[in-house]
């Protein structure tokens, strides 16, 4: 099978494409960032340029795994940065349409927050229009991916959880968001690989799955269960989370509105994606020592 990935210079996008190179051969897009990934063509694409969507028409993909988006852009006059990035995601959603081909989409748990906001919104707006599309597809909500950094990818903006191994490993206390009993349902992106590919394989059955760990933990457990993989009794120190809001506006990487709704429960059941792929999703104190095995 011949799979493009859009998003490919992402985590989950390089971890998809290169376990994916293992059976299949695979054109992994980026846009600014170099991608260098055992056993992946690599193809600088702008998805929002005509010229650039008619090159993917011609590679003769059997397939398309949609991981990129944005979260924040730049915005034209009267735009907000949420709404840039609204409109870039429709942009890139209008050329993985046009290709004709069936998609695999990688969404998000925000489509279920009850706090609105510019990305959800967005998230949303593409499912249904993939899901009016006629063609085949399947939709993965995956709650918190997780995992090691591969060897020869370095992401244009740190992973989470990277940077939260970072500070459990190094500082003395760790800041969290909030009162930190919020849950997360962490899935390994291994095993979020490994559904994408089973569903590809089998054939997309043109539903939505929620794409989580078979684990469901409050924030602080979190980040005690990587302080233990670390051999560590890491202190935490709960901070506003208006805090947190103040200096994602001046943090490029840093989406003011997402770190407002932070203290929603992000939870996705994998029952359903287990059961129709067969791929098991390991909890997190499993995949934790996966996460941790750098700063061992």
């Amino acid at each position: 099978m011949r799979l493009i990935v859009t998003g490919g210079s992402s985590f989950v996008g390089a971890w998809l494409s290169q376990r994916a190179a293992r059976l299949h051969e695979v054109v992994a897009l980026h846009h600014r960032q170099p991608l260098r990934l055992n056993g992946v063509t690599p193809m600088r694409v702008d998805l929002r340029r005509q010229r650039d969507v008619a090159r993917l028409q011609a590679v003769g993909a059997d397939a398309v795994v949609h991981t990129a988006c944005r979260i924040r852009a730049d915005a034209r006059p009267g735009e907000t940065s949420g709404q840039a990035a609204a409109r870039t995601n429709r942009q890139m959603m209008d050329a993985v349409l046009s290709l004709g081909l069936p998609v695999v989409y990688a969404s998000s748990t925000v489509v279920h927050w009850s706090q609105d906001t510019a990305y959800g919104a967005s998230r949303r707006e593409d499912e249904e229009r993939l899901a009016q599309s006629g063609l085949p597809y399947a939709i993965l909500r995956p709650s918190a991916p997780y995992g090691p950094a591969l060897a020869t990818h370095r992401p244009g903006h740190k992973e989470s959880f990277h940077t939260l191994v970072e500070m459990v490993a190094r500082l003395p206390l760790v800041p969290v968001i909030g009162d930190g009993t919020y849950r997360r349902q962490p899935v390994h992106v291994a095993d979020f690989a490994d559904a994408v590919l089973a569903l590809l394989e089998q054939g997309l059955p043109s539903r939505a799955f929620e794409a989580g760990g078979s684990e469901a933990l409050p924030m602080d457990a979190v980040v005690a269960t990587i302080g233990r993989a670390l051999g560590r009794r890491p202190r935490i120190l709960h901070l506003p989370k208006a805090l947190f809001v103040q200096i994602a506006r001046y943090n490029a990487d840093l989406d003011p509105e997402l770190l407002a709704a932070a203290d929603e429960d992000e939870l996705a059941d994998p029952g359903a994606l287990i059961a129709a792929t067969g791929v098991p999703m390991r909890p997190f104190s499993a995949g934790v020592s996966d996460l941790v095995a750098a700063w061992r």
